[in-house]
């Protein structure tokens, strides 16, 4: 799952993560250094600053998220919510890898 964090100082709850979970500053708007709170229950709350192109990783093993994007960029959020068959995440399959050059 990826989700765009904007930033706007809003408290945002991801609900709880088991898999690792990346926040990645986006660059977008162009900007500085991003500062951002994230607080995982039982494990951390700290206060982070996140240069552009950067991902800090996390570990919540199971325990709910918050983060609070203070600008200037949107972060982007990645990590797994619920494990789905290729089928289910809309894939096609087929019969054969394509020719290069086509």
């Amino acid at each position: 799952m990826v989700v765009d964090i904007p930033p706007n100082g809003q408290i945002y709850g991801l609900g709880r993560v088991s898999s690792a979970l990346h926040i990645y500053d986006t660059n977008n708007p162009p900007g500085a250094v991003t500062r951002y709170e994230i607080t995982i229950v039982n494990v951390i709350s700290q206060s982070r600053q996140i240069a552009p192109g950067h991902t800090d990783t996390f570990q919540p093993a199971g325990n709910a998220v918050y983060i609070q994007n203070n600008g200037p960029s949107k972060l982007q959020a990645l990590y797994v919510g619920a494990a789905v068959s290729p089928e289910d995440a809309g894939w096609v399959k087929e019969a054969a890898m394509p020719a290069l050059g086509v």
